[in-house]
């Protein structure tokens, strides 16, 4: 303990700072048009600052999968910030609520086995939160670019600050299911956030792996995804990702000065 806890308690009861209205329009205007699905083999192209078909947006796929992209300015954030955030929020739990007090509900970190080049690189996050689907207790282990999709780790791309995701689960059930990843563009003034969720496209049980990979074989099923994946889980998820990163926007610069 740091001893901020009591100087956190006030943010709790701070309200949301308000999300890009054009953002919003977006993922309540229903499914946004399917040029805007990127596949998983496409990740790179989230790393190019030109335009994307669909910046914000979900879709409910043929495959039985989800999909969520989103863009959220950050003006006065730096890569550096989010570096530190993702390694100082889940170390206490009023940490992770501040970022939504609504929804955020409980954090814990398993820290990294070893050092890598960011410090959240082989961190392993239990969040529980509700983002309007119910309560879940998910697993979220933050890996190295290149270790879920890209072609590099892009640490020496001028265009991108920083790039924090991995693989999504569930601690309840006990699987993993999701790919998820938050690349944050440099701007001329401070970053803009892109983020994708490709829900329900890697479904694979907590078990060794003689057992889980014929229980995931049937898990991906289409008509299994679609009975598993809550059937508003892709909107809700691309509000919540809205509202939480613009409420992060506005928190981070004095969360980092404060605390860093």
């Amino acid at each position: 303990m740091d001893g901020t806890t009591v100087t956190l308690d006030d943010y709790l009861d701070r309200p949301l700072s308000p999300p890009d209205p054009a953002a919003l329009t977006a993922v309540e205007g229903g499914e946004a048009d399917a040029a805007g699905v990127l596949g998983l083999d496409e990740m790179d192209r989230l790393t190019d600052p030109a335009p994307l078909p669909v910046e914000t947006g979900w879709w409910r796929l043929s495959d039985g999968t989800q999909q969520v992209a989103a863009r959220t300015p950050m003006p006065d954030v730096t890569g550096s910030m989010v570096d530190w955030w993702f390694d100082w929020h889940p170390r206490e739990a009023i940490r992770y609520r501040i970022w939504h007090p609504s929804a955020h509900k409980d954090n814990a970190l398993e820290v990294p086995a070893a050092p890598g080049a960011k410090p959240f690189w082989g961190a392993v996050h239990h969040p529980v939160e509700d983002i309007g689907t119910g309560v879940v207790r998910a697993r979220i282990a933050f890996l190295a670019p290149s270790a879920y999709g890209f072609s590099t780790d892009t640490l020496g791309d001028p265009n991108v600050a920083t790039i924090v995701g991995g693989y999504v689960g569930d601690d309840t059930r006990r699987a993993w299911h999701s790919i998820m990843t938050h690349v944050f563009l440099q701007e001329d003034e401070g970053l803009v956030l892109r983020s994708r969720f490709w829900l329900g496209a890697r479904v694979i049980p907590m078990l060794p792996g003689p057992l889980a990979r014929p229980i995931g074989r049937v898990a991906s099923l289409p008509a299994v995804r679609r009975r598993t994946l809550p059937h508003d889980l892709a909107p809700s998820l691309a509000h919540h990702c809205v509202e939480e990163y613009s409420n992060l926007a506005a928190l981070l610069p004095e969360l980092h000065a404060r605390f860093a």
